[in-house]
């Protein structure tokens, strides 16, 4: 089972309480004591929590469920430990599931929660390329014709019709303030490319994605269109 949680939520997770203690402490570098943690394949009770490219998260209970291009960085909780046992208000659990040992362990490291928040979570480039789920189900872009994603108020979005009108070539519009599902389409698509969006608008032209309107980058990807197999 697969749960999205965005950053709050899942802060509050890690500070509920658990059963009690199961497994002794162990020293840190630093003198303090952290209960281990055995992070396997089967084990029983973990919580891995990872990233997603729109900066949420989602959580599941085993580490197969964890997509291949977000194990780098997984946070972990035993969630048979107490919050005071794991230090969960200071510390966090960060494994990485690409580094199988050959005990079949995976290693993890303690990381501040201060730090982790800071610096690991808000960094663009730390999300993974894991769409989240909304986007399971994303359309294929027409191998036929541009998208053009507008508003009603857009004039740019009107120069941008206006010229494809002009130069013969074909689209469709679809408005992201009118329609939720052009809205959502839009978004995974962007996740999808790793771009930016900063508003309309935007057209997909065979899958490549073009922020705002140029006519000469335009022209240049419509041409795609026309070598496309029937």
């Amino acid at each position: 089972m697969r749960w999205r949680t965005p950053l709050v939520a899942i802060l509050l997770v890690l500070l509920l309480p658990g059963c009690p203690e199961r497994s002794a402490p162990t020293p840190d570098a630093g003198g303090e004591e952290y209960a281990p943690l055995r992070i396997t394949d089967d084990a029983p009770g973990l919580l891995l929590t990872y990233l997603l490219a729109d900066g949420s998260f989602a959580t599941v209970e085993r580490v197969a469920d964890v997509p291949e291009a977000a194990r780098g960085q997984v946070i972990v909780v035993d969630s048979s430990l107490s919050p005071e046992r794991r230090r969960s208000e200071s510390v966090l659990y960060v494994a990485d599931l690409t580094a199988r040992r050959e005990d079949g362990t995976y290693p993890y490291s303690l990381v501040s929660r201060f730090r982790f928040e800071r610096e690991l979570l808000r960094a663009p480039g730390d999300r993974s390329s894991v769409l989240p789920a909304e986007c399971d189900g994303l359309t294929a872009s027409p191998p036929d014709r541009v998208v053009l994603y507008t508003t009603a108020w857009c004039s740019v979005c009107k120069t941008a019709a206006a010229f494809m009108t002009r130069e013969g070539i074909p689209f469709v519009e679809r408005d992201v303030e009118q329609d939720r599902a052009a809205q959502q389409e839009l978004a995974c698509k962007a996740l999808k490319a790793g771009k930016q969006l900063q508003g309309v608008p935007v057209l997909d032209v065979a899958g490549a994605l073009m922020v705002g309107f140029d006519r000469d980058s335009l022209v240049a990807l419509a041409r795609r269109l026309a070598r496309q197999p029937d």
